[in-house]
């Protein structure tokens, strides 16, 4: 249990996919502001960028992307790796809601992130996570035996 925030366990992982270099670092400043132990495993500005990293490296705790990135649709990213870690979108464009609930989505926030809506969106995150976590294996064990 994190205590800076309770509600949120330190180190999580995540990762921003997003082509506009000021937008995810000022996304990036929000999470720290709302975490100082969120860690941003990197920011990737492309479909060929994010698919290349999902594949090379641990799949995050969460994924925060927009949909309209330099060379494609955030959606192609679906298409091209497995992704089961949950996405909080983050975009300029409603018209992409639906689709985007679709796939892995927790939360659709419209830019300019307001503080407010992602620490909404976070905890959201965090009350799903707890309910649809699998039981920790050695506590099943040590109740069994």
């Amino acid at each position: 249990m994190n205590l800076i925030n309770p509600h949120q366990p330190a180190n999580m992982n995540a990762i921003i996919i997003e082509d506009e270099n000021l937008t995810a670092r000022r996304l990036e400043g929000l999470l720290q502001k709302y975490d100082p132990t969120i860690n941003v495993m990197s920011i990737l500005p492309s479909v060929q960028e994010a698919v290349a990293w999902l594949d090379a490296h641990p799949e995050p705790d969460l994924v925060f992307m927009d949909i309209h990135l330099e060379d494609d649709l955030a959606f192609k990213i679906f298409e091209q790796v497995r992704l089961a870690a949950p996405v909080i979108f983050t975009t300029a464009y409603d018209e992409y809601m639906i689709q985007a609930f679709k796939v892995n989505s927790v939360d659709y926030l419209l830019k300019p992130i307001n503080y407010d809506e992602l620490v909404q969106a976070l905890e959201k995150y965090q009350s799903l996570k707890k309910r649809y976590a699998q039981p920790n294996l050695d506590a099943l064990l040590q109740f069994i035996g």
